[in-house]
């Protein structure tokens, strides 16, 4: 009994309850605090990774996610009102995400080759109402199918990697990320209008991003609960997340 009233609280306890900065832990306590973050840094990796392109390597987000996790150690303030996990979230999920925009793998040549492909797409879209395929795509653009299908690829990359941080707002989480009470503010915003957006998507597009983006369910489980193949489930969640954002720039202008 009275060894717990003397028990010394760890090093991430006291940071988390404010009894000490980050700046004043000696170097052996700062290690400690950091190894006590670090399956959480591994965890959001490994989510993260389970949703993008190819290029992108494990190794790479968790460093990234690390320098987040430096990040929020030494800005995080306790009288913020949010808690630290919640915090550091946001900054290691941030890291990620600019790790992945910093390694965008499209070349002068692909951009062109996609641009292509999109044009063609819409122009289809607009006189048949349906996605053309990709024979389609190779009559209309006079491309190979072998080049149709590498754009192809490339466009679910970039969208991929483009839409993943609004993606990360139809997430309850992102509504308690930290900042300024401005800035949660401004997110808040966004959280709202991209959930009244949901409602214009169809069915079949709403359960997939909130299975995927909400409820965080694999591609796996996503798929056995249509009955279509990943793949498929991979292509209509691009193609959601893509109407989503063109409906959020028509609407809101940016």
């Amino acid at each position: 009994m009275f060894a717990a009233l003397f028990k010394t609280a760890k090093p991430w306890e006291m940071f988390e309850e404010g009894r000490k900065a980050w700046q004043d832990f000696s170097a052996r306590e700062q290690e400690a605090i950091i190894r006590n973050y670090m399956p959480k840094v591994r965890y959001l990796a490994q989510k993260q990774k389970s949703r993008v392109p190819a290029h992108i390597e494990y190794n790479d987000l968790l460093s990234a996610g690390m320098m987040g996790l430096m990040e929020a150690l030494g800005k995080y303030r306790p009288e913020s009102g949010f808690a630290f996990t919640t915090y550091a979230e946001g900054r290691i999920k941030g890291a990620m995400l600019d790790e992945m925009r910093r390694r965008d793998p499209l070349s002068r040549g692909t951009r062109a080759l996609v641009k292509a492909l999109q044009e063609a797409i819409d122009k289809y879209e607009n006189k048949r109402g349906k996605k053309p395929g990709e024979r389609e795509l190779a009559r209309m653009t006079g491309l190979s199918l072998e080049e149709v299908r590498s754009g192809l690829q490339a466009m679910e990359q970039q969208v991929t990697t483009d839409m993943d941080l609004l993606a990360e707002t139809l997430s309850n989480e992102a509504m308690e990320s930290g900042g300024t009470p401005f800035k949660s503010a401004i997110r808040n915003e966004v959280v709202a209008n991209i959930r009244s957006l949901l409602a214009r998507l169809s069915e079949r597009e709403n359960f997939i991003l909130s299975m995927s983006y909400i409820e965080e369910y694999s591609l796996r489980e996503i798929a056995d609960a249509l009955h279509v193949s990943e793949g498929r489930v991979s292509q209509l969640r691009s193609q959601a997340l893509k109407k989503l954002r063109d409906l959020y720039v028509r609407c809101y202008g940016r």
